[in-house]
């Protein structure tokens, strides 16, 4: 550390703690030395892994639109202020229902008695108290239009099981686009509940999710099951074999419109406060367990990026936005309404980065479209050696909260961790604390910390919104177009 820096500090602890700022006069246009200071306060004495620890283990899971999501929001709150955050407030927007997970048991009557692995898709409704028992009809996945067309007279108290029936089946999201038609077809023709299975990792592990990506909700009851499981009925189906299940699901709905919201934080720029840099993580959580990988991690690496970044009395020449989204799990809820909330801002939102992708070490620093960055996280990339090995590609982490902020023409990027159990995990049973990698949090952490004040620090502003057409054109060049399509996002891009 230069003189002139310890100087400087010392008079910041003279004075009361007033922020440096940190602007070209210090010769550094990079600010180095600024960006090695983080990451050591970082490495040392990072809050981190307690922030991470509180939230999953005394807070707990966080479904949207819940008491626990709302407490949550609080808990954030505090942190931020603490960290010595401005303008620290919550933003609300509404959902359409709130829903409640009670039980989901199932069990295999025919051809012979077993216990099958099953849990509820989120938002879906209950069979009658008791359960029932029906027999298991197959709808084939690759031809979901032609199986409503065709056979859903039949489905009548019956027990849908959606699964590909061909070798050459269709692509998973495809399929996955196609369901809510399938239960709006379920639903009228009275079948009495459909499982489909996610296909995630895990022999006898079953997870959860939302059984469409629009904020939708629905009464059959609908369940994903074990891979194993899910493996035997197939087996049973393409050998013509007779199937009984007896299926006793039960949820609860409670009415909207349900109030939830975003917390937000800002650390103002010194010398264009009116720019904007988001650092992000989701802090909604499913209900199988606590939340603490996905995205407890994220959220962890936020708060931790607030701290460090705080504790060196630095400013940046941009204001720095911490933004803690609930409702990711539904369908990007809570960023999609900060876009709408701030869509006169977005011209003055330089980029937002979000992290929430397993517990693993960040590897790659995906551009999401925006190939005109690549030089410079290209050079931020290279300052980060000494945590780890970073690479730049032209990739997309879709349905992050960070791609909101790509369908805005703003860059989203959400950093690529290597995280080969993150599938299995994430929405599970096994989401809980001894899932998190200290290590790999305390690092990610500071280069979450040192990219946020590198990027709001640029001497140069990094980005610019890009125009309607603009969007839509790299959109579909990179293949994202189909896939919006599908979900029915494409409607959103401004």
């Amino acid at each position: 550390m230069s003189a002139h820096r310890l100087i400087s500090l010392a008079v910041s602890l003279v004075v009361g703690l007033t922020p440096i700022v940190v602007s070209a006069q210090t010769g550094d246009p990079d600010s180095m030395a600024i960006l090695q200071e983080i990451k050591v306060q970082t490495l040392g004495h990072s809050n981190a892994y307690s922030y991470v620890s509180e939230l999953s283990e005394i807070i707990g899971p966080r479904l949207t639109g819940s008491s626990r999501a709302s407490l949550a929001c609080k808990w954030a709150m505090e942190k931020m202020k603490r960290a010595g955050l401005q303008n620290v407030h919550l933003e609300p927007f509404n959902i359409g229902r709130a829903w409640q997970r009670e039980y989901a048991n199932a069990q295999l009557m025919l051809p012979y008695r077993l216990g099958l692995n099953i849990s509820s898709y989120g938002w879906t409704g209950s069979t009658r108290q008791g359960g029932v028992d029906a027999e298991v009809v197959a709808v084939n996945a690759d031809l979901i239009p032609d199986e409503i067309k065709q056979h859903s007279k039949l489905w009548k108290d019956r027990i849908l099981f959606l699964t590909p029936l061909s070798a050459n089946h269709l692509n998973p999201i495809r399929v996955y686009s196609q369901v809510a038609s399938l239960l709006g077809a379920a639903t009228k023709a009275n079948a009495v509940a459909v499982i489909y299975g996610t296909g995630r990792p895990g022999e006898l592990l079953n997870h959860t999710g939302p059984a469409d990506f629009k904020d939708s909700s629905f009464s059959i009851p609908v369940v994903d099951i074990a891979p194993a499981h899910m493996e035997l009925l197939r087996r049973m189906v393409t050998a013509r074999t007779r199937i009984r299940i007896k299926i006793d699901v039960q949820n609860t709905f409670r009415p909207g419109p349900i109030q939830c919201s975003n917390v937000i934080g800002d650390l103002p720029g010194s010398e264009r406060p009116d720019e904007v840099v988001v650092v992000a993580a989701h802090l909604d959580s499913w209900d199988l367990a606590t939340g603490a990988v996905d995205d407890g991690f994220g959220v962890a690496a936020v708060l931790g990026a607030a701290d460090t970044i705080l504790s060196q009395h630095i400013r940046a020449r941009r204001t720095i936005r911490f933004v803690l989204f609930t409702g990711e799990e539904q369908g990007l809820l809570g960023s999609l309404a900060y876009i709408r909330t701030h869509k006169a801002e977005m011209k003055n939102h330089v980029c937002a980065f979000a992290m929430d992708w397993g517990s693993g070490p960040i590897s790659n620093l995906p551009l999401a479209g925006h190939d005109e960055l690549e030089p410079s996280f290209t050079h931020f990339a290279s300052l980060m050696t000494d945590i780890g090995e970073i690479k730049v590609d032209h990739t997309y982490l879709s349905f992050t909260d960070a791609y909101a902020f790509t369908l805005a023409g703003v860059p989203g990027i959400a950093p690529y961790q290597n995280s080969p159990n993150y599938v299995e995990v994430g929405h599970s049973a096994e989401d809980l604390l001894p899932k998190v990698d200290r290590k790999n949090l305390i690092s990610n952490t500071a280069v979450f910390a040192d990219l946020a004040f590198w990027a709001a620090n640029y001497p140069t502003r990094l980005a610019t919104q890009w125009s309607h057409q603009k969007i839509v054109n790299v959109l579909t060049r990179d293949s994202q177009r189909t896939l919006l399509e599908l979900f029915g996002l494409w409607s959103l891009i401004r």
